[in-house]
Parts: structure tokens; sequence; C-alpha cells
């Protein structure tokens, strides 16, 4: 029989509570709620225990069921008979954001999400607004970058048509504040002066919004970026570190088959795909009820399967969409407002679990440093430490120029290397690369995390072999 009576003040745990809990596993990251740090404050009161339940994301998806769980694993315990829990959240930061080479504008941003799309006209900017705006109702501090510079549009659907950028100290850019949401870009063109930018330039112009932004503390930074995979899109996984991007397709065949590329690119630049959105999935009517598939149906689905990528939201069309749009008023109610509110849930969930998987990663460095000699320190998170030469590091750089891409040959012969040769500086490449620059002038050779774990392993036994 339980034990009923209550002491005065915390006494200790019943046994085996801990033990309980861990049973209770996060269906993303596939963890326990207790080694993830969910668990805060457990204490117990005669049979009654309390604890807060710390999720990484507002408005989680599994909030509900991982408390449900808990509250079932710690009343099969004999000594509980009731079990309060607090529901609270805290999102955590993209370790690979605690980078020096970051720079300072994003010093206080937790975690950046790409949205894009594999071609116009599939209401990507649509979705990243709506997106980020469900975001902020949650409570999340949010950001919204539209990188378009082509065609942006994210500043009409928020009402900013008629607003400029203010400049701050120093150069710094300003942000301008409209439904919860911080905003930039999109205010340098009116419709009768388009922007005819080449690629470089307009890469230029996405690092200065990245590092002369006053972003000031955000949840989540969304980037808006423009159709396809492009100099824009590459400059920006290349620049920062991104927690994931979202793929926002539409159901028709030739969508779906353009989006799969774009997908397919982060991918290759080891980007997290939190998932697909199916925009403009079907028609509802109105009057009727009838759901018309006007173009086509299962497009988002069959991209989900084939890739094994989650669909994280079917979008309806709905006239409504477009009027709010045009009258620069996020959608908060109804059926797309719902829509779009679970979108959001379902978002920044797994873009904080990406967070939290990154941190718990040993395969990925914790601090990376050029130290005296020119040589790079790296320690990784399963507490590995190595000093890798330079020597070594640059016989062993992968750029094309150096290895031949299709046979894999090396073209870099020893005698080409300068004995006195140091690194003289290096910069993350997104989340999963850095890039050094040697003394001799080399640069172009991006080193992912796994080739320079390799390296330095290597390097380590060579160097105990001549000992």
């Amino acid at each position: 029989m339980k034990n009923s009576k209550y002491s005065q003040g915390p006494v200790a745990l019943p046994m085996g509570a801990e033990e309980a809990l861990r049973a209770v596993r996060d269906p993303l990251l596939k963890r326990d709620v207790v080694s993830l740090g969910y668990v805060r404050g457990l204490t117990a009161s005669g049979s009654r225990v309390r604890f807060t339940l710390r999720l990484p994301s507002p408005a989680s998806p599994h909030g509900d069921a991982l408390a449900a769980q808990c509250r079932e694993a710690l009343l099969a315990l004999d000594d509980v008979d009731e079990v309060d829990i607090e529901t609270a959240w805290e999102v955590p930061r993209l370790p690979a954001l605690e980078s020096q080479t970051t720079p300072a504008a994003l010093a206080q941003v937790k975690q950046i999400v790409a949205v894009a799309s594999g071609k116009g006209g599939v209401g990507k900017s649509t979705v990243a607004v709506n997106l980020a705006f469900a975001c902020a109702r949650a409570g999340a501090r949010v950001g919204i970058l539209d990188v378009d510079v082509y065609g942006p549009s994210v500043p009409a659907m928020l009402g900013l048509r008629d607003h400029s950028l203010a400049g701050g100290q120093q150069g710094v850019l300003e942000p301008v504040e409209a439904h919860g949401l911080k905003v930039m870009m999109g205010f340098l063109t009116t419709s009768e002066t388009p922007l005819v930018w080449r690629g470089p330039i307009a890469s230029q112009l996405v690092q200065q919004f990245l590092g002369s932004v006053a972003w000031g503390e955000l949840d989540y930074l969304f980037v808006d970026l423009p159709p396809g995979t492009g100099d824009i899109q590459l400059t920006l996984t290349q620049a920062v570190p991104l927690s994931g991007a979202i793929i926002v397709t539409t159901p028709q065949e030739v969508a779906y088959t353009i989006a799969e590329k774009g997908l397919r690119m982060f991918q290759q630049v080891k980007v997290p795909i939190l998932g697909i959105v199916e925009n403009m999935a079907y028609y509802h009517c109105p009057e009727c009820g009838h759901n018309d598939p006007i173009f086509r149906e299962g497009g988002g689905t069959a991209a989900s399967q084939k890739l094994d990528i989650p669909l994280l939201a079917r979008i309806p069309l709905n006239s409504s969409i477009a009027a709010a749009m045009d009258a620069g008023e996020p959608i908060a109610e109804g059926e797309i407002g719902d829509a779009f509110a679970a979108l959001a849930g379902e978002a920044m969930a797994r873009s904080s679990a990406t967070a939290l998987g990154e941190a718990l990663n040993p395969a990925a460095p914790q601090e990376l440093a050029v130290v005296a000699g020119g040589a790079v320190q790296v320690k990784w998170r399963d507490g590995a430490e190595q000093i890798i030469p330079a020597h070594t590091l640059r016989s062993e750089c992968p750029c094309a120029g150096c290895v031949d891409e299709f046979s894999g040959e090396k073209l870099l012969q020893p005698g080409q290397i300068p004995a006195d040769i140091t690194v003289a500086s290096s910069a993350s490449v997104g989340r999963y690369a850095v890039r050094l620059d040697f003394s001799d002038g080399h640069n172009s050779g991006i080193f992912e995390f796994a080739r320079l774990r390799t390296i330095g392993d290597a390097a380590a036994d060579a160097a105990a072999f001549e000992v």
C-alpha cells in the first residue's frame, strides 16, 4: 500500500524516482529526459513528487505526452501518490554559434533556420512570415531576415512597405519591429527601382546583414532565401552555422522534384533538414466542406517518404492568406492560423533538437584555435585534445588544387610545402567544417570535422610512434 502521509518540507526522493524518469525518452533525440536536462528541481514531500519539466522549445508538440509519461512512470512507484509537474521551456543555443568566428551581431541569437524552396511561386515567403509570427505568438523571441534580394516580399507581408533601414552606432543597422518580430532586408528597393546585382555582390550583402544588424536576444532567426541553389544559399551556409533548413514545396510533381535539388544542396553542406512544408495542399470549400487538390496531391508526402524527411505541415489554399499578406497582417486564427501554429511547434522542436544533439555529439569540436608555432589545437566534446602541426594540415588539404577531385590522387607534393609553414587563421564553415589560412597564402581547403579528427588521430599516432 502506498504511504498517504505527508511530511513537512522536502524529504528524500522515493526509491527509484530518477531511474523511473530515465525510462521517458524524447521522441526526436531518443534520449531520456534526465540526461537531456529536462528534469529540474526534483523534490518530494511525503508521497508527493514535484519537478519542473523544462523543454527546449515553446509549444512543443511532445510536451504533454512527455509530462504524461513522466507522471505515469512516477505513479508506478510504491511510495508515490501524487505528481506535480510544472512545464517550462528554454531554447538552447546551437553550440557551433559559440565559435569565435561567429559575427558579434549574432552573439545573442540562439538558432538560425533557413526557409528555402527549389523554385519560385510556391509560397515560401508566405510560409516564412507566418511561421515566424506563429513562433513569436508561442512566446519565442523571433527575427526574420529576407535575403531574397532580387524579389523581397517579407516587408510587404508584414506591413512595412514604406520603412527604410535605420543606422545605429558605428554602422550597425537596427532591425524594424513588426507583429512581435525583428525584421531586416527588403528595404533597399521599390517596384520602380529593382536591384540588378551579380551573385558576388548579393552574397556580400548577405554577409553584411548577418554581421551588421543589431539583432539582440533572439531564440530563432528565420532566413527567407531566394528560390534555387545559388550564391546566396551557399554564402549563408558557409557564413554561419544553421540549426536546419525547412523546404517549401507545392503538391505537383514539377515542384517537389525541383525542391529535392534544393534539399540535397543543404544535405551536401551538412545542414540538417528539419522537414518539408507542402503549401497550397488543397482548397477547402467553405460552402460544402469538400477538399479539392487543385495542384494535385501527395507531392510533399512523396518527397518526405522518398528522402526519409518529416512532412511538417500541409497548408491549405485559401483566399484569406492572400488577403492577409496584401494587408501586411500575418494569420493568427482559423484553420490557417492553426496550421501555422502546429508548424511552428514542430519547427522549433526540431531546431532545438538539432542544437541539443550537436551539444551531445562527441564528434564535433568544442574549441578550435591557432596556437603558438602556427599549429591548430582542437578540443573535442568527448574530452580528446589534439595539437595538429601546420605542415600536416597543409599536406592533407582536400581542395581541388591539392587533390584530383575525380581520382582522389594527391596533386600537392611534399616538397612544395615550406618547412616553416604555419596556420595564420581559421574560419568556421557553417556548422560542419573549418577553413584554414596558411602562411604560404593557401586558403581554399575546407576541412570537415570528421576529416580533421582523422588527421589529428593520425598525427597523434605518428608522434607517439616517434617517441
